[in-house]
């Protein structure tokens, strides 16, 4: 087996959220949607959650900046890392608590948000094909790829570039690869044996009003 760059920092359950994924089904009574998805993240992360990254589009600085620490508040007795998708600024206003900054294809440079967060905090980058490997710099600690599959928990996703695909891209990168998109736990035993580094996973953990047994499962088949 190859050793990946930064392997020390562990990827295996990767779970995206924000406000927006919350839904009726998932609150308790007088909660809101800031209280469901604080309690969400502080029950995954005690049951073994190695990532969450907080994806908040609509949210306006000062929001975000409020869900960061209370989050990071729950969190902070368990093993679980706190990501912040694609604000830089915020990251860096915020780099006592959070501990990775994720950018895509289309947001600020890996180079620029190195420089704004610093050498300490961990940097992800999405890419969406294997032409993009070559424009991935040193500075990226490791990589979000896909959708694998077809996706709807994402707008603007890219079209799902299949299983071979993701095989070609891990064999041409020393760094860690994330599988995102259309991920199933039943898809998960198949992704860990191709090589990815984790797997990560928005509307399959929110199936119902209660997903900590779908996230034992995840971890069952994620335990490496």
């Amino acid at each position: 087996m190859k050793k990946l760059r930064y392997q020390e920092f562990k990827y295996n359950t990767y779970f995206i959220a924000g406000i927006d994924n919350i839904q009726p089904l998932h609150m308790q009574e007088n909660e809101s949607k800031e209280d469901t998805l604080i309690r969400i993240v502080k029950d995954f992360a005690e049951n073994g959650l190695d990532v969450f990254q907080l994806r908040c589009k609509k949210s306006n600085d000062s929001d975000l900046k409020r869900y960061i620490y209370k989050i990071s508040k729950v969190i902070r007795n368990t093993k679980c890392k706190l990501c912040l998708n694609d604000n830089p600024k915020i990251a860096c206003e915020t780099k006592d608590v959070v501990d990775i900054l994720h950018i895509g294809q289309d947001d600020i440079s890996p180079k620029k948000a190195r420089d704004m967060i610093g050498k300490k905090m961990k940097l992800g980058l999405s890419i969406t094909n294997i032409s993009q490997l070559k424009k991935v710099p040193k500075c990226v600690d490791y990589l979000g790829v896909g959708p694998i599959y077809p996706t709807s928990s994402k707008e603007d996703a890219a079209l799902a570039i299949g299983e071979l695909d993701l095989q070609s891209i891990i064999l041409k990168t020393t760094l860690p690869v994330i599988a995102i998109g259309g991920i199933k736990i039943k898809n998960t035993k198949k992704l860990f044996k191709i090589g990815v580094s984790g797997v990560a996973i928005i509307s399959e953990l929110l199936q119902k009003e209660n997903n900590v047994d779908l996230l034992k499962k995840l971890k069952k088949v994620a335990k490496r």
